[in-house]
């Protein structure tokens, strides 16, 4: 049986209700109680109940000061009900109301005695450390549900629902294989995907009654672990997690006021939108053969698709058209895995104006279609640097203040060789995290007197940079051949040390940009010599 199997591995059956109240961190004031005075921001799980003998079932609000009553009178009396790891603003568990995620969820069918214990001996293992290890796992009858409960709920802002929903995506396809299940449809779940209730009855003609859970791993997750079991381009930068304003909303309305009359009293939302030409791109550019959509990255074509309509003003109804016509497209790119309406629908939860602000980078991300960008607006370069001095200079004047004042900041040099005299021994993540720099700034001067092997050639018309650019073990330095065409090469070096520190702010070509920071540390190195 799958439970001797939990026993073997070390799992202790536990009560349902102190799963809950470890997922929501129950008396702990992460959620709301009944009757709590508004403006603090806060959210609940919700539960969804039904009977057999009923045609509609039950939403209920799980109030932390009533959690256990609703749980023991209604839930477990109730022949079907669910909730998840999430809570809501709300009475319902829709996504654009999801608030913050304390717990992801994982549901694999198939699961024989011989598939839990293989993945248990992978998760265990830490040589092999192929899969996460869980905190809880969820008998449920037919299969098992996985619980990562996380060290501080994750907020689920727009942009980091999408991630989150392709991190659990990449996540289930590596933990259910031939392996673990004998069911070869890997079912894919997105975040807002409830779970029968810990403790709840089970189907008809289930092994089991009642769901069981055992507990596995007393140690919460957090995103970075998460980030060790699925490839580079889809981990999560945990330093997008947004840090939240700890403001009630009469703390905000007295700081704030101008923002509480439109966003609160008006409901007001500074949103753009744009010419529908853009929408029409998009379409096209999914059916491109080359830099289009890919198999693997359907969804979130469509999802990106969803997205664009938002910005361009389309109606939700008139997306869904244009997504299910590009079915026969999508199912081209791999005819043994059908993309279905049902995902379409599922790609239209995203559906909400907040996605107007999605950055294309991210989009970038998840589609896996490389954007061209163009910030010159259409003029020559030359004109473009023109203008954009002057708006520069304009604004810095209304401010009463210079762009180029350093206003006091040290240098970032500075403060990394200032931490490593403090920290002798300590490490580069340390650093980071006490300084709150970049990885890449942190590296580029943590060992700010290494000696750089320059290279001797130049071809003509190119430029070898006397910059170094570190491997991942940071243990040695390279030279690295940036290729330019000479007439920007003599552009770069005819401008001043103020033109190249704004030409820098507006240019994407990563060549360009590694010229122009060599030129810029010359020139400083000039001035102070005395030569400029």
């Amino acid at each position: 049986m799958l439970s001797d199997v939990v026993l073997k591995w070390g799992g202790i059956k536990v009560d349902p209700m102190e799963v809950y109240k470890d997922i929501f961190k129950l008396g702990e004031g992460y959620i709301q109680k009944e009757n709590e005075p508004k403006g603090s921001f806060k959210a609940n799980p919700i539960a969804y109940f039904k009977n057999a003998d009923e045609k509609h079932g039950h939403f209920r609000i799980m109030f932390e000061d009533k959690f256990e009553k609703i749980y023991k009178e209604e839930l477990m009396n109730a022949d079907f009900c669910v909730m998840n790891g999430i809570t809501y603003f709300g009475a319902k568990y829709t996504s654009d109301h999801a608030s913050k995620m304390y717990a992801m969820i994982f549901d694999i069918d198939g699961v024989t005695d011989d598939g839990l214990h293989n993945f248990f001996y992978a998760a265990f293992n830490k040589e092999f450390d192929y899969y996460p290890l869980p905190n809880y796992v969820a008998l449920s009858g037919h299969g098992i549900h996985l619980y990562y409960v996380f060290e501080n709920p994750v907020p689920l802002f727009p942009n980091l629902k999408l991630q989150l929903k392709e991190l659990k995506y990449s996540l289930t396809e590596r933990m259910w294989n031939k392996n673990t299940s004998t069911d070869k449809k890997v079912q894919k779940q997105g975040i807002n995907q409830p779970f029968r209730v810990l403790g709840s009855k089970c189907k008809s003609g289930a092994p089991l009654e009642r769901v069981e859970v055992y507990r596995i791993n007393p140690h919460p997750v957090n995103i970075a672990y998460l980030n060790r079991f699925v490839p580079t381009k889809i981990e999560i930068d945990e330093k997008k997690l947004f840090k939240e304003s700890k403001l009630t909303l009469e703390q905000a309305k007295a700081k704030y006021p101008e923002w509480y009359e439109n966003k609160i009293l008006n409901g007001k939302r500074r949103y753009w939108t744009v010419k529908r030409d853009l929408y029409d791109w998009w379409i096209n550019q999914i059916k491109k053969e080359e830099n289009g959509a890919s198999y693997g990255h359907r969804y979130f074509c469509i999802m990106a698709l969803v997205i664009y309509g938002i910005k361009c003003g389309i109606s939700k109804q008139e997306i869904e058209t244009d997504a299910v016509g590009l079915i026969p497209f999508l199912n081209g790119l791999n005819d043994k895995e059908p993309f279905t309406e049902e995902d379409i629908r599922s790609a239209l939860e995203c559906y909400d104006e907040r996605y107007n602000t999605f950055p294309l980078k991210d989009i970038e991300k998840l589609t896996n279609i490389r954007i061209q960008r163009n910030k010159r607006n259409y003029q020559k370069q030359k004109d473009h640097l023109e203008e954009a001095r002057a708006i520069r200079d304009i604004r810095f004047r209304r401010q009463g203040k210079k762009w180029d004042d350093n206003n006091g900041r040290k240098p970032k040099k500075e403060i990394v060789q200032d931490w490593r005299r403090r920290n002798p021994d300590g490490k580069k993540i340390d650093c980071e995290r006490d300084t709150g720099l970049s990885r890449p700034t942190v590296l580029k001067w943590w060992d700010a007197q290494k000696e750089v092997r320059r290279s001797s050639s130049i071809p003509r018309g190119h430029f070898v940079p006397q910059n170094i650019v570190r491997s991942r073990s940071d243990s040695d330095a390279v030279s690295v051949t940036i290729q330019l065409p000479k007439s920007t090469i003599d552009e770069i070096n005819r401008m001043s040390l103020k033109e190249l520190q704004v030409f820098m702010e507006y240019q994407e070509d990563d060549n360009v940009l590694g010229y122009a920071y060599i030129r810029v540390r010359q020139l400083k190195k000039a001035s102070e010599n005395g030569d400029a």
